[in-house]
């Protein structure tokens, strides 16, 4: 009887340490699908948008081609949709203040995704009917936009590219807007929108597009003093105090003494001679040279 037990009760031990399935799920081929969507109104139209970072459901990421599938409740909707990086968006006109709903599948050429929830919205024929119009200049601070002064709060939107970009950078109650975060020589294209209470936009206005450049001199350097060092004599000044600065040019009767910047504030001048006129220009990075500090 105590050997039946016994055996009994290895078979029970060895039956319990059996091994249990993996930590991981399975492989899949099939893509995850889209899980947040925005959709909002611009004048008579619908903007449907959307991020996504290819992957796989499992996790993995996703390196073969994809493609969105996009179905209302009664059809599948072909539409272009653009991109930029991983935003994507299409819009759609609407006839009716009728909800209108949206579902996402993401199709391979091997497998598909499961459906996402349906994405709703109800547009509504009372819309800011004024297009916007507005002004855009370069400043010393960045890109300037300008535009009639509205009640409502207006829309700004960029990218590098003359679309009609989804997600605005600023929404403000204003009528100027300076973009600060800009790049030399790259294009930057806007265009804005009124927005009333309720969030439904007008229509958008035409968008513009500029390179952005540094036209402006930086502030010029201080305080040139000629001073005389165990025999030598030096030219002194305080630098200027714009931040792009990459150094100075200094002439000697309008003679240049140097051709390419020099990045210090302390030049030794052998050849000076007093009553000689000296012009000291700051040059930024951009090539603009400030007005000179003169020693005469």
């Amino acid at each position: 009887m105590k050997k039946i037990y016994k055996l009994l009760l290895a078979l029970l031990i060895v039956s319990g340490c059996g091994v249990k399935g993996g930590p991981y799920p399975p492989l899949t081929d099939a893509p995850e699908t889209v899980k947040k969507v925005s959709i909002k109104q611009q004048d008579g139209e619908l903007v449907v948008y959307w991020n996504y970072i290819p992957r796989y459901a499992d996790g993995r990421k996703m390196t073969e081609n994809f493609r969105f599938e996009i179905y209302s409740f009664e059809h599948r909707i072909i539409k272009k949709i653009k991109k930029s990086g991983n935003l994507y968006w299409f819009r759609l006109p609407f006839y009716q203040e009728k909800e209108y709903c949206f579902r996402f599948k993401v199709s391979t050429r091997k497998a598909s995704s499961v459906f996402s929830r349906y994405f709703c919205y109800i547009p509504t024929f009372n819309y800011p009917k004024l297009k916007p119009e507005f002004e855009i200049s370069i400043v010393r601070e960045g890109m300037k936009l300008e535009w009639k002064t509205s009640k409502m709060r207006t829309d700004i939107y960029r990218s590098p590219d003359r679309v009609y970009y989804p997600v605005p950078v600023k929404v403000l109650k204003d009528n100027s807007y300076i973009d600060r975060q800009v790049k030399e020589n790259v294009r930057y294209c806007y265009y804005i929108t009124y927005e009333d209470r309720n969030g439904v936009e007008s229509s958008p206005s035409d968008i513009k597009c500029r390179v952005y450049r540094d036209i402006f001199p930086p502030e010029p350097p201080k305080n040139p003093k000629i001073i005389k060092k165990n025999g030598k004599i030096y030219l002194i000044w305080t630098e200027s105090s714009s931040k792009d600065v990459i150094g100075y040019i200094i002439e000697i009767n309008d003679k240049p003494v140097n051709k390419t910047p020099v990045k210090t504030y302390i030049l030794q001048i052998p050849d000076y001679k007093k009553g000689e006129i000296i012009k000291i220009y700051a040059v930024d990075k951009s090539g603009n040279k400030s007005s000179p500090a003169i020693l005469k």
